[in-house]
C-alpha cells in the first residue's frame, strides 16, 4: 500500500496524492522470507567477564594495580 505522508509523497505536482495499492511483488516476498529465515541463525558470543565491562564506582573481579607513574614519580 502507498500512504501519501507516510511512505509517499503528498503532493505530485498540483494533484493531492490518494492512498493506493500497489501490484504484488514476489522479488520483494522473497526477500522478507531470506530476512526471516537469516534473522534467525543469530549466534551470540560469549565475552569474558574482563572484556564485559562494569558499571558503578568498583571494578567487581578485575585488578587495576598501582596507578600509572607521571614524570619521575612512582
Amino acid at each position: 500500500m502507498m500512504w501519501p505522508g507516510l511512505n509517499a509523497q503528498v503532493m505530485q505536482g498540483s494533484e493531492v496524492m490518494s492512498y493506493k495499492q500497489l501490484p504484488p511483488n514476489p522479488e520483494y516476498v522473497q526477500q522478507i522470507i531470506t530476512q526471516r529465515d537469516r534473522a534467525g541463525q543469530i549466534r551470540y558470543t560469549s565475552l569474558p567477564p574482563l572484556l564485559r565491562g562494569w558499571s558503578g564506582s568498583r571494578f567487581p573481579g578485575q585488578s587495576i594495580g598501582p596507578p600509572d607513574p607521571i614524570g619521575d614519580c612512582t
